[in-house]
């Protein structure tokens, strides 16, 4: 029996039918009967949690800054993680790719290497354009570089 191949570039990121808990939004395992994640079925009666997002005082670390400025995107989504005190599946929520993804990126078991994606993650944690732009203009710098020395 022939099973064409699938490419992983055509595997979405996330599942777009997963089906998510009814109060905080994350996605539900297959099993789960209920509206709600283990979490939120604890805390029916409470008000859901606000939105995540990367605290601002994340982006003083000098960590941080280093991670950026050495695109090593593993590091940095495992910094924001651990400075800011937010879950895989929040990092999750707030870029778009798979917490299984993200995983494997601060394993290093993957890395990130689409420009697309770069961006959706960058995008996704807010990075402040000045943080941003130093690593951006470092990849224009070398290609005028290359440009010139005519490669």
């Amino acid at each position: 029996m022939n099973v064409p191949a699938i490419r992983t570039a055509d595997v979405p990121l996330i599942a777009e039918d997963a089906p998510r808990c009814g109060r905080c939004g994350c996605r539900l395992s297959r099993y789960n009967s209920t509206a709600y994640c283990s979490g939120c079925t604890r805390h029916v009666g409470e008000d859901p949690p606000a939105r995540c997002v990367v605290p601002p005082h994340v982006w003083h670390s000098e960590l941080i800054r280093d991670a950026l400025s050495c695109r090593d995107f593993g590091r940095l989504c495992r910094l924001i993680r651990e400075i800011g005190s937010l879950r895989q599946e929040d990092m999750s929520r707030l870029t778009g790719l798979s917490q299984a993804f993200l995983s494997m990126l601060e394993s290093g078991q993957r890395r990130l290497t689409s420009i697309d994606r770069i961006v959706v993650l960058l995008d996704g944690l807010s990075v402040p354009a000045e943080l941003t732009c130093p690593m951006l203009q470092l990849s224009v710098d070398k290609n005028s570089a290359q440009l010139n020395a005519g490669y």
